[in-house]
């Protein structure tokens, strides 16, 4: 059996009204920023959003300042596109980013390494469990998160 997938309740997703947490989404349809199959960035409805759990949680956290919390088994995307489950990243992986800060910037509160070509994973670590949402993406079957890290549905 798979491992259960999902995104906490305040985790943010970017939507066409900008960042959403995504307990907010149910029912509403939202379009939420994805990866188009062409690979270009564009807007698809997020649907059916349902809640489940308690599940096994980890804290995804990245070079950003941001983390992530999402379910043991939820999809985030290596660069390159290739799929893995949160619980199997580790420090030092590169993901697929909506966009990336330039050489020589990294955000207020943010560690220097925050800056270059992708967002990268600083550590992954147990979160307790939790409810998580998860639905669908038109077409794609992907969304990215507030950090800009694209995850699977």
């Amino acid at each position: 059996m798979d491992a259960p997938r999902g995104l906490a309740a305040s985790c943010m997703v970017e939507t066409a009204e900008g960042p959403v947490p995504i307990a907010e989404t149910p029912g509403k349809g939202f379009p939420v920023l994805t990866r188009l199959p062409s690979g270009r960035l564009g807007f698809r409805q997020l649907l059916r959003v349902n809640a489940s759990g308690p599940v096994p949680l980890v804290r995804v956290v990245l070079t950003t300042g941001h983390s992530v919390l999402a379910a043991r088994g939820h999809l985030f995307y290596r660069t390159g596109m290739e799929p893995v489950p949160a619980a199997g990243l580790s420090a030092g992986d590169m993901l697929e980013t909506a966009w990336h800060y330039p050489a020589g910037y990294a955000p207020g509160g943010a560690a220097p390494d925050a800056a270059g070509p992708a967002i990268t994973v600083r550590a992954v670590e147990p979160a307790g469990e939790g409810a998580v949402f998860t639905g669908t993406v038109h077409e794609t079957h992907a969304l990215f998160v507030t950090a800009g890290v694209l995850c699977g549905e």
